[in-house]
């Protein structure tokens, strides 16, 4: 799905997420401003358009596309950190 990357482990596992703020700002804002509040937790706007959308793409799209990993060690030699 656009705007959104997953990290995974040696064992293909999600470990993490990366997203494009550009994107999915509006939406992370209201998740993390929901996460940082000593109120009870309010997720009606989980339900709501255009989030539910986003979510049903991002779900349908993560069910096509098996999990990738990465070799960090080959990466970082890629981008000359390792000299």
């Amino acid at each position: 799905m656009k705007g959104i990357q997953f990290i995974v482990n040696d064992q293909g596992q999600k470990t993490a997420v990366v997203i494009d703020l550009k994107q999915w700002g509006k939406e992370w804002e209201t998740f993390y401003q929901t996460l940082c509040e000593d109120v009870p937790l309010d997720e009606t706007w989980l339900h709501q358009s255009p989030f539910v959308e986003k979510l049903d793409e991002a779900l349908e799209w993560n069910m096509n596309h098996p999990p990738q990993t990465s070799n960090l060690d080959e990466l970082d030699m890629k981008v000359g950190h390792n000299e």
